[in-house]
């Protein structure tokens, strides 16, 4: 089967999923369980909002943020831009959704977060205090330019 096959094919999957009102976490069991790929399964996440919708649900259970960032990443199956993405859009500014998401990395890569810290908001509001935060956990990182670490970093 190709790729498209094999996205059509967790579409459906997850089609029913919700059309059972199961949550995200289940729908990635289910998907894992069919033994889908993890880029099909982010492919089939991410076209359904599902992050963000996730993000949103434990954010009005007055859950903290650095557990919505975990259940995010462990059991939803979220890569870190995509819980960046999430935590802007359910209304967390961009320096304090690095404020949580940076402590939190660990040896992973934090271009994702903060290119979504520096580039999505449509208003650059806070850019300043989102590139201090940068700085505080990454020394010289937030001089560089966001787009020219993006171009030139190999993951993004």
């Amino acid at each position: 089967m190709t790729d498209q096959g094999w996205v059509s094919y967790a579409r459906g999957l997850v089609e029913d999923s919700l059309a059972s009102q199961e949550g995200w976490a289940d729908i990635v069991v289910d998907l894992r369980g069919e033994g889908l790929d993890e880029d099909v399964i982010t492919t089939v996440l991410r076209e359904h909002q599902a992050w963000v919708e996730e993000a949103l649900e434990w954010k009005q259970h007055g859950y903290p943020y650095d557990e919505i960032v975990r259940h995010l990443r462990d059991e939803v199956a979220a890569e870190w831009g995509d819980v960046a993405h999430a935590l802007l859009e359910v209304g967390v500014n961009p320096a304090d959704m690095l404020r949580v998401v940076l402590p939190l990395l660990g040896e992973d890569d934090p271009l994702p977060a903060v290119r979504m810290a520096l580039l999505e908001p449509p208003d650059c509001s806070g850019e300043e205090e989102a590139r201090e935060v940068v700085d505080y956990f990454f020394p010289g990182m937030a001089e560089e330019e966001p787009g020219e670490t993006a171009t030139t970093h190999p993951t993004l």
